[in-house]
């Protein structure tokens, strides 16, 4: 039988939700980061579990690419349509992840890790957001982390979900993250 107080207190994720899903407002909420994928290579993360989003500060109208650099063996190519579908107008969030300890227990810097090589075309293991790698401004999206003061893989998966349901919850944003694709 769950523990219901631990429960409810892990159902509110207090602090991990955002005022605004943008920069500021993930600054708020003690998001850390804020770094283009490249300076990943030079810049360690976190080794601890926890949450990321990608961020893209542009208000322009976005523009994607043909066919997706993405993945090594795989192609992650999707047509444009279903992406200019699933774009969020005005939104600077396109993507919510989630890091669990993984075999090395190195979290979040591990994912970002394989998510980086995966839009770089250089590994397959990070299938999750890769629309991000077709827009034509990829190279200047950022991305910035929170980790988790419950590092059980429960707690992460819970939040990431959470996360995702209060961005698709806002009148602003009325679905999933950009990037965030249900299939």
């Amino acid at each position: 039988m769950p523990n219901l107080p631990d429960l409810r207190a892990a159902m509110n994720f207090p602090g991990y939700i955002p005022d605004a899903w943008t920069r500021v407002g993930l600054e708020g909420a003690g998001y850390e980061g804020f770094l283009p994928f490249d300076e990943l290579r030079s810049t360690r993360p976190t080794t601890d579990p926890g949450v990321y989003v990608v961020l893209r500060e542009s208000n322009k109208p976005p523009k994607f690419l043909e066919r997706s650099p993405a993945g090594k063996t795989r192609d992650f190519t999707a047509p444009i349509a279903t992406l200019e579908q699933a774009w969020v107008p005005g939104s600077e969030v396109l993507y919510i992840g989630k890091a669990t300890w993984g075999a090395r227990q190195d979290g979040i810097h591990r994912r970002l890790k394989q998510y980086r090589r995966t839009g770089a075309g250089t590994a397959d293991n990070h299938d999750g957001g890769v629309w991000i790698f077709q827009l034509e401004d990829a190279a200047s999206l950022s991305v910035c982390w929170r980790p988790a003061h419950d590092p059980s893989d429960k707690f992460v998966d819970a939040l990431e979900t959470r996360l995702i349901a209060d961005f698709a919850s806002r009148r602003e944003h009325g679905k999933r993250p950009f990037a965030n694709r249900t299939v």
